[in-house]
């Protein structure tokens, strides 16, 4: 049985939103809202950073994952605040052993003009 870590160690908050859009004056415009239940408690791991270039501008790109208690409502392309950082949840999330307990979220922060 997957354990990720003690009960104590989920103790990094997050705010959970989903994008709505709206469309005004022939232009659609997204925006974030809470998710019902928008606050998690989890663990926060760095993967690993990367650079990119694209259009003469030099873009960190950072990875990273978050593993939560699961709810049945996360999907890609949501947002995850984490101290005032905004993270796009990108891929599927993960159902740990569809046991429908454990969820790692797999982020990328949003950040840059690239």
């Amino acid at each position: 049985m997957y354990k990720p870590a003690k009960i104590r160690e989920f103790v990094t908050p997050a705010l959970h939103k989903k994008p709505t859009e709206k469309t005004i004056n022939g232009r659609t415009i997204k925006t974030y809202v809470n998710a019902p239940k928008p606050n998690l408690k989890g663990k926060f791991k760095l993967k690993g950073t990367s650079e990119i270039t694209a259009n003469g501008l030099t873009v960190v790109n950072d990875k990273t994952s978050y593993t939560t208690w699961y709810k049945s409502d996360f999907e890609a392309k949501d947002i995850l605040t984490i101290n005032g950082t905004d993270y796009l949840i990108i891929g599927t999330p993960e159902n740990v052993e569809m046991r429908g307990r454990y969820s790692i979220l797999n982020l990328e922060k949003i950040e840059g003009g690239a």
